[in-house]
């Protein structure tokens, strides 16, 4: 057998050479060329070569890997490559696609992911290091349903205050379900405690999948809107889910014994189609829920309730925490705001670090 040829290479040598440069006023710097990657814009996402092929839009369904993804191309669910295009975009979050994003497919040999069409939402959490990565939930919702219980585990009225900002931050519409309520003995303690929301024009719903009790409103609610499910873990949110359509059987996990905390049942988000119509993208319960760093200056704006006092403070920028004859501060010491709710602003506040580039 013969030794197989070499392949010639040929070695491209680059020398170091001194530049006499008599005036450095006639020294162009476009002389320099320096060459290397970079990431493309986001932008570049969208339009691709590819953009006059027979593209076919379709909806991520579940994400398997970096690689491939299920896409929803016109009720037929497809396996699809991720374009390695789409991997030099940068995106600035850990993942390149979301579940529920929309895309356009090259389906002329193997379905590939060419494009991602512009979001026009989005819910995440941020990783709590200084870089804060985005961890995209969903993508392209109409109602972010709010799962709590309050009784096993307790309820965590913190929790749902981050929900309901990160919402209105991002213009989505958001409800609150607290269930489990066969276990609580005095209702008046719960409405007294989720009144504040009532009163503040958010939705509360009340279930139990024992008894069946709301259900059938919070169907209603989600009828031809995609929807999020996001809450504590254990607190029913896949028994919730099961209770308002059998078929999906998802797994319901138990509360743990140490801990009395829940325990992860769904590992990874997937879209669901409702049989009555619209979507679900179920995403896994998550113990505590970040905002980026760049909301602090907004929170005071869309904190539950603070709406009432915008304009009263002496400083159109008070953040309602340190400033003289601020209106929010005068309304928890006369009891016309909640002590509680006023603490849980402050938590979320210093937790967010102010930006050091303004």
């Amino acid at each position: 057998m013969k030794k197989r040829d070499k392949k010639g290479f040929k070695r491209n040598i680059s020398r170091l050479t001194n530049l006499f440069i008599e005036n450095i006023d006639d020294f162009e710097s476009d002389e320099i060329i320096q060459k290397k990657a970079e990431k493309k814009k986001i932008e570049k996402s969208v339009k691709t070569l590819k953009s006059d092929l027979n593209l076919k839009k379709g909806r991520v369904i579940e994400i398997k890997s970096n690689n491939f993804c299920d896409v929803d191309l016109d009720g037929e669910i497809v396996n699809c490559v991720i374009g390695g295009r789409l991997k030099i975009i940068n995106f600035e979050t850990r993942s390149l696609l979301a579940i529920g994003d929309w895309v356009n497919v090259d389906v002329s040999d193997n379905p590939r992911v060419e494009e991602i069409l512009p979001r026009t939402n989005s819910i995440s959490r941020f990783t709590e290091d200084s870089y804060q990565t985005e961890v995209i939930l969903a993508a392209n919702i109409d109602l972010l349903v709010i799962t709590a219980s309050y009784f096993n585990p307790d309820i965590r009225f913190g929790l749902i205050d981050r929900y309901l900002c990160s919402a209105a931050l991002r213009n989505i519409e958001a409800i609150i379900c607290i269930n489990k309520i066969d276990l609580i003995e005095d209702r008046s303690i719960m409405t007294e405690e989720s009144d504040f929301y009532l009163n503040n024009g958010y939705k509360v719903i009340f279930t139990s999948t024992i008894t069946g009790e709301g259900i059938n409103e919070l169907k209603e609610l989600l009828k031809d809107k995609v929807s999020v499910f996001s809450g504590h873990s254990g607190a029913g949110k896949s028994s919730i889910i099961n209770s308002i359509q059998p078929g999906l059987n998802l797994s319901v996990g138990e509360i743990s014994d140490f801990t009395y905390k829940g325990v992860h049942t769904t590992s990874a988000s997937k879209l669901f189609r409702w049989d009555f119509g619209g979507f679900l993208i179920d995403t896994p319960g998550i113990k505590t829920f970040g905002l980026r760093n760049e909301d602090k200056e907004s929170l005071r704006t869309v904190f539950p309730g603070f709406d009432r006092f915008s304009g009263m403070c002496s400083f159109y920028n008070c953040t309602h925490t340190h400033e003289e004859n601020c209106a929010l501060k005068k309304a928890v010491e006369e009891d016309k705001y909640p002590f509680e709710r006023y603490e849980s602003y402050l938590r979320i506040y210093d937790s967010l670090k102010t930006s050091v580039f303004k």
